[in-house]
Formats: C-alpha cells, structure tokens, sequence
C-alpha cells in the first residue's frame, strides 16, 4: 500500500481504470465483483469506491478512457487521402492487415482485450460496442464510402446493389469476425493459408463485394508494398 500514497488522485484513477480491463473483458460487467476490481487493481474495496461510488462509475470510465486513448494517429493520413478507387483499395488492406496480420499478440494485449470488451459487450448491454463503434470506425467507414462513391463516378466500381454505407459497415465486420476466429491460441478455423495470405484474400473479397471492378483491384493493389510499415 506504500506505492499508494505516491500517486496523486488522478494517477491512481487512471491506473485502477487501466488495471481492471482486463477482468472486464474476461468476465464481464455482471460477472465481474467489486472485490475482483479492487484486487485487480491492488487496492482496497475501500480506495476503489473513494474514486468509483459503483462498479457502473468504473465501467464506464474504462470505457471511455479505452475509446479516447486507442485512435490510432496514422488513421488521420488515410483520411485526408483524396476519394478513390486506388485509396479504397489502400484503406480495406490497411484495416485488415492491422486487424489479421500476426498472433492475437501482435499488436500487445491492448487488441486482445478490444476485442474480448466488444464481445462482452454484444452480449451485454451493448454500451461499449456502441461507444467504440461511434469514433474510429465510423470515421473510417465514412471514408470508404467517400472512396467508393468517388470510384462508382470514375466508372471503376458498380453502382448497386450495395450501399456504400454499408460497404464500409460490412467490410469493418468481415475483419473484425475473422479477429475473433483467430483469437484462441489455436485458432477456431484452420483457413490453411498463411495470416499474410488470408489477408489478401479478405482483402479481395472485400473489394468485390463492394463493387469494385477486377481490373481496378489488380491496379491498385500491391500487397507487398502495402506492407504494414509503408501503410
């Protein structure tokens, strides 16, 4: 209890928000107990409640503490790419290479953990699926529809039948289910492909399914100079 007196109110805040994530995440909102809380954040009942009157106080704290500090800053160079077939084909690659690409471990506990909250949270009341879903990939979503809009003019994409709102919802959830797939040591399907393999071909599935013509995916789309550090 020494290490408690050295941090202020707002750091021990932020670090009982940042230590009760994961037991969250594996048990939920309702089957998670103040005394589990407070043990994983290594302080006493007593302390969690002094910052959190109730566990509804500290959910929804870790909630939007975990939105606010995961937007990726990179995102904000996609979305300032001018509307195209060929950023289209940049933005799905780019989404499903960070999201398949590597063991669940890839990208840190931080994704596994994600995507454990977002399953909860479905399977709850939704308020953290809501919450997430409403930044980043709402804006991302909002691009690709720019994108294929901008390509359907251009004549490289169909127009119809699919929306193009729905093209970026769509795709969004293709990456994220093939995630949860992935996300058990080994895998709940074995797709026999290698992870950089999968990803292309989601990738191209994708595309398809959005509308966007063959001989435009196959202009576009150079998997290995879409590699995850020039992306």
């Amino acid at each position: 209890m020494s290490r408690t007196a050295k941090l202020s109110a707002e750091e021990r805040r932020a670090a009982i928000i940042k230590a009760v994530r994961r037991l969250f995440a594996d048990k939920g909102f309702h089957g998670t107990t103040t005394h589990e809380l407070a043990e994983a954040a290594g302080v006493s009942e007593a302390l969690l409640f002094k910052h959190f009157p109730h566990k509804e106080a500290l959910y929804s704290a870790m909630l939007t503490a975990w939105v606010n500090e995961h937007e990726p800053v990179d995102f904000e160079r996609l979305e300032a790419l001018e509307p195209s077939a060929s950023a289209l084909v940049l933005l799905v690659h780019d989404f499903l290479s960070h999201t398949l690409e590597g063991p669940p471990g890839a990208g840190g506990d931080r994704d596994t953990t994600q995507t454990r909250l977002v399953l909860r949270s479905l399977t709850e009341d939704g308020e953290f699926a809501r919450l997430f879903l409403q930044g980043l990939p709402s804006r991302r979503n909002q691009k690709v529809a720019e994108c294929l809009q901008a390509a359907i003019a251009a004549g490289e994409a169909v127009d119809g039948p699919v929306r193009p709102r729905l093209a970026g919802w769509f795709s969004h959830h293709l990456a994220r289910m093939l995630r949860v797939y992935l996300l058990p040591p080994t895998p709940a399907v074995d797709y026999g492909i290698p992870r950089e393999e999968l990803v292309e071909q989601a990738v191209w599935f994708s595309l398809r399914g959005m509308g966007l013509k063959d001989e435009a995916i196959k202009r576009y789309y150079n998997p290995e100079a879409f590699s995850r550090g020039s992306t």
